[in-house]
């Protein structure tokens, strides 16, 4: 298992959750201007026994919304926008955004151990603030029991649809 020194935006992690079932975390920004520092996660519908492999992760889903905007607040390129829309055509002309998961910095350092670092994928910027929702997982508990049988039913509950997550991967 390689240790976690430093997060980077795009930074993946893979945990065993409560389950006993291999669960996928993505960094999607790093909030560090001042203090307290957080790390925003978006939650992959990866849920198996085997840990996952990067070739299976590019088929992977993760939770979010079309954001209701049609204004770029968060200056997207033109090229990003077509990446978001090569894959899912149905939202256009509107912006993908993750459901975030905010964990304190202080509070992950006390149990990134139980973390591992699979890869770094080139995230979008600000897929973090297109999202309608977020939750402050801060607890190994919390996100350890969190994801278990009944994730994606809650996650749609909250209104989040699975997207694809290559249409927010910059190559």
């Amino acid at each position: 298992m390689r240790k976690i020194k430093d997060i980077k935006q795009g930074d993946l992690f893979t945990f065993i959750a409560a389950d006993s079932r291999y669960k996928l975390l993505l960094c999607t920004n790093i909030y560090s201007h001042k203090s307290p520092h957080y790390f925003s996660f978006c939650a992959l519908n990866y849920d198996e026994i085997e840990k996952p492999t990067i070739e299976i992760i590019e088929y992977c889903d993760f939770f979010g919304v079309a954001n209701a905007t049609k204004n770029n607040f968060y200056n997207h390129s033109d090229e990003e926008l077509e990446i978001m829309w090569s894959f899912h055509p149905e939202i256009k002309p509107y912006l993908l955004g993750a459901y975030n998961f905010i964990i304190w910095k202080k509070d992950f350092m006390s149990f990134y151990d139980n973390f591992e670092f699979i890869d770094n994928m080139k995230v979008m910027n600000n897929i973090d603030k297109n999202g309608n929702g977020s939750v402050n997982a801060s607890s190994w508990d919390y996100l350890r029991k969190s994801f278990n049988e009944k994730f994606s039913e809650i996650m749609k509950e909250r209104g989040q649809i699975a997207f694809r997550l290559k249409s927010i991967i910059r190559d």
